[in-house]
């Protein structure tokens, strides 16, 4: 009984890899994060890596992500900056309708629109760093490729919003999801993301 249930197969010590493999991850995303400039390719890094470690079940995803690290980095300096500034632009946006809500110069109508284009406006910046680790793309080509992607399927583009905006609220309020939730956050991020790429991929490399 024991030597099934610690046999590599098992599910205890799959679902153990799988903690294991988000925790660290989540500790090479930061870590990629740092230099600021490499945030996009430490992102584009993370969901590759996530998406073929845990729903590929590939081993050794790690490897994977610093792989897929050196070959955007250079190329994902630009896309961050863009990302960045318009990510910055957008919280300011929103912070300040919500002021406006909040003291009756608006109406929570209007902010309710708003927010809603927020999180449609992060579901398109979400998808930036996805199609960088898949597909080679000029930067005009990155830029228009993401934004056609993203009003094509908006559905799932508001819910990869969501996610990453309930990401991004956990981990700046609680600081200890950072050791596990963005790896997590990328897993579920494919579910969404990955039936948009599907008509764009070759059918073996889907399969």
């Amino acid at each position: 009984m024991f030597r099934n249930l610690f046999s590599p197969d098992s599910g205890l010590m799959i679902t153990m890899t799988q903690l294991t493999d988000s925790i660290f991850l989540s500790l090479f995303w930061i870590l990629g994060c740092m230099p600021v400039v490499t945030i996009g390719a430490s992102c584009a890094a993370l969901y590759d890596a996530a998406f073929r470690g845990f729903r590929r079940g590939e081993k050794h995803c790690w490897q994977r992500f610093w792989q897929v690290f050196r070959g955007n980095w250079k190329g994902g300096i630009v896309p961050t900056v863009l990302v960045l500034a318009l990510l910055c632009l957008l919280a300011k946006g929103l912070i300040l309708v919500w002021n406006g809500a909040a003291t009756g110069r608006i109406s929570w109508i209007l902010f309710s629109a708003a927010a809603f284009l927020g999180v449609t406006g992060l579901g398109i910046l979400s998808l930036v760093f996805p199609v960088l680790s898949r597909f080679e793309n000029s930067l005009g080509g990155l830029l228009k490729n993401t934004l056609l992607l993203g009003l094509a399927n908006l559905p799932r583009t508001i819910g990869l919003g969501i996610v990453n905006a309930a990401a991004i609220f956990l981990c700046a309020r609680l600081v200890f999801p950072l050791f596990f939730l963005p790896a997590l956050a990328a897993l579920v991020s494919s579910l969404l993301v990955e039936p948009m790429f599907r008509p764009f991929l070759p059918k073996e490399a889907e399969e």
